[in-house]
């Protein structure tokens, strides 16, 4: 679920501080990211949700959230329908407080508050 080597690089880098503000940084803009992706997705904006895509993808990763990160870089670069996109991506918003989550706990396992 989560990039467990890449938490601990950036964890051994940046120290306990610097992780919790990266942290918080996406955890301040995930969910408006989330919400225009929506909006794109239901003003049928092709261009622009395969761009929120790819920013959603680059969020994701820059904590370890793998498995988030490759579902948006198929939305990002695979062809898909609107029905399908819809669905996938409301599948998305479902998992994602899961993985947000496993995320936190790792952090506050290292004294990451």
């Amino acid at each position: 679920m989560i990039d467990e080597k890449l938490l601990q690089q950036y964890y051994d880098l940046l120290g306990t501080e610097g992780v919790g503000e990266m942290y918080e940084t996406f955890a301040d803009n995930i969910g408006g990211y989330l919400e225009l992706m929506q909006h794109l997705v239901a003003q049928r904006d092709e261009t622009e949700t395969r761009r929120q895509a790819h920013k959603l993808k680059g969020a994701c990763r820059s904590v370890g959230l793998h498995e988030l990160a490759s579902e948006m870089e198929l939305i990002e670069r695979q062809p898909w329908q609107w029905e399908e996109l819809e669905k996938r991506l409301d599948a998305w918003a479902k998992q994602q407080p899961q993985h947000q989550a496993e995320l936190k706990r790792w952090l506050v396992a290292r004294g990451v508050q």
